[in-house]
């Protein structure tokens, strides 16, 4: 599995068109490290086409209201990627998740797991037109 490192977690290609990152353990994301972030995927985007994207959020990490803002300004899952898995581990970022969800306009697939062995499974069944 091929990986990048970043400055608030590693990438993993798990398979051609399939993204895992996981954000490392307490840190506060904030805006750059979501442009960072968000450079790469868009890269990886333009070589390989659109994404199955996993993220992982351990239950020490949060997100900035900037970096939130920001995500939801540039609406980047619409455009890059075919279905988002979130795996998070504490229920208030469970709930956040939820809220940002609703909030941006995506006609893409998503949920939400506790383990990435179940967010890998669901996330295979996307089938790609």
């Amino acid at each position: 599995m091929r990986s990048q490192k970043t400055t608030s977690g590693v990438i993993y290609e798990v398979e051609k068109g399939v993204i895992y990152f996981r954000y490392y353990e307490e840190i506060e994301v904030t805006k750059n490290h979501l442009v960072e972030n968000f450079t790469y995927l868009e890269e990886y985007v333009k070589k390989n086409g659109k994404i199955k994207l996993i993220i992982e959020i351990p239950s020490s990490t949060f997100e900035s209201s900037e970096a939130f803002d920001y995500t939801n300004e540039i609406k980047y899952k619409k455009e890059y990627t075919l279905a988002v898995a979130l795996i998070v581990k504490s229920l208030a970022q469970k709930l956040n998740s939820k809220y940002y969800n609703s909030k941006i306009d995506s006609a893409i697939p998503a949920s939400f797991f506790k383990s990435y062995d179940e967010a890998l499974k669901w996330i295979k069944t996307i089938c790609v037109s």
